[in-house]
């Protein structure tokens, strides 16, 4: 088995496969899918990497789910849709730009349709409306996503993780990884690279997010890129016990109880919190579908991850009662991430973004994004990524011109290394990030223990979580995605002295109208800190 190369001087035959393409997209969930084959229609070569199997890979693909949209001539439809989580948003989204990415998502399910994509086979659906145009049966639907690419002519690498982006004079110029099948190498020569690597969820177990452990997130720190709206980030999801499905299309038609069996004053997303202070505080939380339409049960047998458990288990979750249990969800699900412009671009020259890698504050505020927004936006930016990437990418790098690896921590160190398990690091990290009594219900106290506990496990990483020789090198590198995601996390909870949105802090329960702004985050040993005013979002770029 090969090993990763140590230096970071990227020439010819430095690494066992050597491509060159006009766009590199990294990351083969449903952002970076649609971002390739955007950039293929505009004539642009590409190659897609993932570290899965594009077609498998990424929450879709394992959960489903249908994208929001706009229907034309359909006022009232559009104004409830839009304004639909303005509540929740908590004062931090854009109600111009929703209604801009809603349109957008309209356009790019008619896409869909004349490519012959079918949505959701005309399934039954939670309210009995017509099927959706954009509803994403996720088997189905990536590896409808992967056939197109395949025809389309874009070259996919699959398990092959991307571990660092390649520098050319404050440019990134394309991105090297491992192939965790046959231990080879690669590095992309690229005139330009979208990430769309989803979120970090921190190997909670939640469905689907086995691969989201913030390595874009990573790599684009190291090239000098900047974050937004991390502190809101104590998403959870609640899961039937023993399941890993953080389905929420149930939660309005349950009712919800804790572990004595008192019914619990709040159900939907809302009801999050009170289930997580009710296994707190009484030991347990239980559910029961029981308020639902006529239309909940056929709905239901068409979502595998909840029918199949309850079959499984033996219990009619539309009369009797079932335990249950919060997973985190994170980044995914929540609202921070990689700041981006009107076109997707990140403040890194020759890096866009699409997805769940990105901050969504102007889509979702300080609430969670998931479902139909989430969809929808991981469709429409990687729609506006691929565009602006097209436009204004250079030419791939000459094969004679050597390139910078930017990969550091996980992967190489110039400091005198010293032994860093990795596995120990990681657990120690969602010792940290995973309980809910430190990140759904959080305190001054906790986090400053919490920052002191991870920077801890900074320093001793810094110097020594590297591969060893013939190591396969992604798991090191999740592990430093995960550490510094964690650090960034409680960072910008830190700074944010109120309670909003998911960010929820004991000691201030009340949201302060002066801090009705953002909070930007760089940096990785040292961590730096901005507060922006809100400004609405500059105008998105007109459909093609």
């Amino acid at each position: 088995m090969a090993s990763y190369p140590s230096s970071n001087l990227i020439q010819p035959g430095s690494h066992d496969h050597e491509y060159r393409a006009d766009i590199l997209v990294i990351g083969g969930s449903v952002a970076g899918c649609w971002a390739a084959l955007s950039a293929r229609s505009a004539g642009a070569s590409v190659i897609l990497a993932e570290k899965g199997v594009v077609g498998e890979a990424g929450v879709v693909a394992k959960a489903s789910g249908s994208a929001c949209y706009t229907r034309p001539g359909e006022t009232a439809y559009n104004d409830k849709l839009i304004h639909s989580r303005h509540a929740a948003a908590c004062g931090l989204d854009d109600l111009a730009y929703i209604e801009r990415i809603y349109e957008e998502s309209y356009r790019i399910g008619l896409q869909l349709k004349a490519l012959g994509f079918q949505s959701a086979y005309g399934l039954p659906t939670l309210d009995g409306s017509p099927p959706s145009l954009l509803a994403f049966q996720g088997p189905y639907a990536l590896l409808f996503l992967r056939e197109q690419l395949l025809q389309a002519g874009v070259c996919i690498l699959d398990r092959s993780p991307a571990l660092e982006l390649l520098d050319r004079d404050g440019t990134v110029a394309g991105a090297a990884g491992y192939n965790t099948k046959d231990g080879s190498n690669w590095s992309v020569r690229a005139g330009a690279v979208i990430l769309a690597t989803g979120g970090n969820a921190f190997l909670s177990g939640a469905m689907g997010t086995e691969g989201t452990t913030g390595d874009g997130h990573l790599m684009a720190a190291e090239a000098g890129a900047t974050f937004s709206g991390l502190e809101f980030s104590g998403h959870y999801g609640l899961s039937p016990q023993g399941s890993p499905t953080t389905k929420g299309f149930w939660y309005s038609s349950a009712t919800f109880y804790d572990g004595n069996g008192r019914e619990l004053p709040a159900n939907g997303w809302e009801s999050v919190a009170d289930v997580g202070r009710a296994i707190l505080e009484t030991g347990a939380a239980y559910a029961s579908m029981n308020r639902g339409n006529p239309h909940l049960k056929a709905f239901a047998k068409t979502v595998s991850s909840i029918y199949e458990h309850f079959r499984a288990i033996g219990v009619d979750p539309f009369t009797e009662r079932f335990p249950l249990e919060l997973r985190y969800e994170g980044l995914i699900r929540a609202a921070g991430g990689l700041t981006t412009d009107a076109n997707s671009a990140t403040t890194v020259p020759g890096l866009y973004a699409a997805g769940d890698v990105t901050e969504r504050t102007h889509l979702c505020g300080a609430a969670m994004s998931g479902a139909g927004p989430a969809i929808a936006w991981c469709l429409v930016s990687a729609k506006w990524a691929a565009q602006a990437a097209v436009a204004a990418a250079r030419p791939a790098p000459p094969d004679n011109l050597a390139l910078r690896g930017l990969g550091g921590i996980g992967l190489r160190s110039d400091k005198a290394a010293s032994a860093a398990p990795s596995a120990t690091i990681r657990q120690a990290v969602q010792a940290e990030i995973l309980p809910i009594e430190k990140n759904v219900f959080r305190t001054l106290s906790g986090i400053q223990a919490s920052l002191a506990q991870l920077d801890t496990l900074w320093d001793q990483a810094d110097s020594g979580l590297i591969p060893a020789s013939g190591q396969n090198p992604r798991h090191t590198r999740e592990t430093a995605a995960m550490l510094a995601g964690a650090r960034w996390i409680y960072r910008s909870a830190s700074e944010r002295r109120e309670t909003r949105g998911l960010h929820r802090l004991q000691e201030l329960p009340q949201a302060d109208p002066a801090q009705q702004d953002r909070i930007l985050v760089s940096g990785l040993g040292d961590i730096r800190l901005q507060r922006v005013a809100l400004t609405p979002s500059s105008t998105a770029p007109q459909p093609a």
